[in-house]
């Protein structure tokens, strides 16, 4: 008797046991995915960007009426490969500009805008994804090229200067991102040193995390609550492309 009462009582631990683990396991799942969503959702509240692809049409990809596509932040991670401050304030910046260059009504169009930048840059990186730019003209749209480099353009580290132009009215616009109203000087350095030592593989698995986490902190901040003078995007008229 004493052994079959063992036994049943050694089966109840087990079966309580095992659903123990399952509800942890369950529970390390769903948090993971929490995790995930609210990421994505941070991404999505960056909005999306519409843009008018003609080329699309022209070689058969897309059929007359549906050549317009819609651009995620997220869609952007996956051609650079990350999404930083530097990619998440592009996004933001070239979508700003857009809205600028183009009326209410207008779908922006690939093949028809022009930059200049102050050098090369994440934002840079963004701007040429969504436009589509191109150094040495493309036969199939236009033989003049649509990015060019000016290092005039600015002459203060931390700045980052790109102009627009629209090729069929001549509109401009001019943007300016200022990492220095990120966030503080100190600040900033400690992230810098500690990018240093993740980028050279002499950071510990604290640093790592504590870095990406830092990352993702100020892309949420650059979305969600913009510092002022982040990103300045005006109208200009006094630059002159090259031909």
């Amino acid at each position: 008797m004493n052994k079959i009462i063992s036994i049943f009582v050694f089966a109840a631990v087990l079966i309580f046991t095992n659903a123990c683990n399952e509800t942890t396991q369950k529970n390390v799942v769903e948090q993971k995915v929490l995790n995930q969503d609210t990421t994505i959702s941070i991404y999505q509240k960056a909005g999306i960007i519409k843009i008018r692809d003609p080329k699309s049409v022209m070689v058969g990809y897309r059929k007359q009426g549906n050549d317009i596509f819609e651009i995620s932040l997220d869609d952007v991670g996956k051609y650079t490969g990350h999404v930083c401050a530097g990619v998440s304030s592009g996004f933001l910046l070239t979508k700003q500009v857009l809205e600028l260059l183009y009326n209410n009504d207008e779908i922006p169009v690939r093949g028809n805008i022009s930059v200049v930048a102050s050098g090369s840059s994440d934002q840079l990186d963004v701007a040429n994804y969504v436009l589509r730019l191109n150094t040495n003209g493309d036969e199939s749209e236009s033989a003049t090229p649509t990015l060019f480099m000016d290092t005039t353009l600015t002459t203060q580290q931390g700045i980052t200067i790109l102009i627009f132009k629209r090729n069929d009215t001549g509109k401009m616009v001019k943007a300016t991102f200022d990492i220095s109203k990120l966030m503080p000087k100190d600040k900033m350095q400690k992230m810098q040193e500690i990018k240093s030592k993740v980028i050279d593989g002499t950071a510990n698995d604290m640093q790592k995390s504590k870095f990406a986490e830092n990352i993702q902190n100020a892309v949420n901040k650059i979305i969600t609550d913009t510092p002022e003078g982040l990103i300045t995007v005006v109208e200009c008229t006094d630059y002159i492309f090259k031909k």
